[in-house]
């Protein structure tokens, strides 16, 4: 068989084999979830694994359930304590009265209005950020849109319950047999490049175990400084600075842009839902920008570098530009799974095209 039918054969079984993922979609995302949270496990199966008294040790199937376990109780206890606190949020929002919070933050953009409108005149003495604000809030949060979100909340529900039990049955026997989610990737592959595989996935895991941990502890350090800072600086209450603060971590998963929408929401959901007495709304927003502003100068300075950089063995301008291209092609989505995504492709680049000096340059530190 000479090397074009090869080829042609290549890409045609790597044709049929995307097809079927996209036609499966939804099995492909339930494995995908399973294999990112059995290597967020991993280290603490390893752990259980390893304790031995005597001649006894811990069966896999009972570390992989205690694993899972304490994975998911984890998620339920900030479930629990976030779901209440943002359901009073919503409630609080939808009885919000647009028009009383135009007037609130009016004042104090009234110098900053003036200034754009003196540096950009042709937008015309009658701009108004406030207004800009507005429109784009009721869009948000117009009562038809609050009240579709909780009419689909039992259809929500059903559709978290199956695929929490879907994912748990995966992440169970991911975690038990380790090499499981290996070997249906290596399949996919001929035998003469299965030690290639081998050692690329190897590398994958050792990569992706620490940046999912990295981001994992990136969001706890978000929540915690937002809370604290908005607690104690801003003057909230604690039930509000916690959700704020929740939202604000959430959201910096999403690399650059999150922090943004995290900060603007906060500040919205402040005024329009609680305004500690005595605080005029001018200082309040200072106060809330600082908090915001502060963290995201530790984050940027302190955390993503040890994160982004050191967890994936990659340089920050090569992380920067991975992201403005995943956000290029496909937006939010894409810039949440564009690191992990470049750092599976560059370990398998590493196996199979390191004769590319570019590859050799990119990969050098893997």
């Amino acid at each position: 068989m000479n090397q074009l039918a090869k080829y042609i054969i290549g890409i045609a079984v790597a044709l049929i084999i995307g097809f079927i993922a996209w036609y499966f979609s939804d099995i492909v995302i339930y494995i995908i979830i399973s294999a990112v949270l059995s290597l967020i496990g991993k280290p603490l199966m390893d752990r259980l694994t390893a304790i031995s008294i005597r001649n006894f040790s811990i069966p896999k199937s009972v570390a992989a359930a205690i694993t899972l376990g304490v994975m998911f109780t984890i998620i339920i206890s900030i479930f629990l304590f976030i779901a209440p606190l943002a359901g009073k949020l919503f409630t609080s929002i939808n009885t919000i009265e647009i028009e009383s919070l135009g007037v609130m933050i009016a004042d104090p953009l009234k110098d900053l209005n003036n200034f754009i409108i003196n540096t950009f005149p042709t937008l015309g003495m009658d701009f108004r950020i406030e207004n800009i604000v507005i429109d784009e809030f009721q869009k948000i949060f117009t009562t038809s849109s609050v009240a579709s979100f909780f009419a689909s909340v039992t259809s929500l529900l059903f559709n978290t319950v199956i695929a929490v039990l879907v994912v748990s049955f995966i992440t169970f026997f991911f975690l038990k047999e380790q090499n499981m989610f290996d070997n249906m990737v290596i399949a996919l592959f001929p035998d003469r490049y299965e030690e290639n595989v081998k050692r690329a996935l190897s590398s994958v895991n050792r990569l992706l175990v620490r940046y999912f941990i990295g981001i994992s502890l990136q969001t706890v350090c978000i929540v915690v400084l937002n809370t604290l800072g908005l607690y104690f600086i801003a003057g909230l209450d604690f039930s509000l600075a916690i959700v704020l603060a929740s939202l604000t971590g959430i959201l910096n998963i999403i690399p650059y842009v999150g922090p943004w929408i995290g900060a603007f929401f906060g500040v919205l959901f402040t005024l329009t839902i609680q305004t500690p007495e005595g605080v005029e709304v001018g200082g309040l927003i200072i106060k809330l920008i600082a908090v915001f502003l502060s963290t995201q100068i530790i984050d940027n300075f302190v955390l993503q570098p040890l994160i982004f950089s050191n967890s994936v063995k990659a340089h920050p301008l090569e992380i920067f530009i991975v992201l403005l291209i995943a956000a290029s092609v496909a937006g939010v989505i894409g810039m949440l799974v564009a690191i992990p995504s470049y750092t599976v492709i560059r370990v398998f680049a590493r196996e199979f095209f390191s004769h590319f000096k570019l590859v050799q340059k990119l990969t050098d530190k893997i």
